[in-house]
């Protein structure tokens, strides 16, 4: 346990924050799913609307710090290809 105020100020902190961020991820992770369902049904109008609100949060989490810019980009990625591939079976 803390002892010093700053360090007691510390802990605080860190509790806030690390709620935040699991908030954000688990916001993040419920955007992620939708849009996979969308896919696995072949919905493409859902899935294009499932990744818009899915790249929003995605880009707000690494200016914000729970994620890193570089992981958020190799995720969108992942999730834009899965779209085209979804639209190029489409048609």
């Amino acid at each position: 346990m803390a002892h010093s105020l700053s360090a007691k100020k510390r802990a605080r902190q860190n509790t806030c924050l690390r709620t935040r961020n699991r908030t954000i991820k688990s916001r993040i992770q419920t955007a992620r799913r939708s849009f996979l369902e969308s896919v696995e049904a072949r919905n493409l109008e859902a899935a294009r609307a499932a990744l818009r609100r899915c790249e929003k949060l995605l880009h707000r989490a690494a200016d914000n710090g729970p994620l890193h810019r570089n992981t958020v980009g190799r995720v969108i990625s992942r999730l834009r290809r899965r779209l085209a591939d979804l639209e190029r079976a489409a048609g």
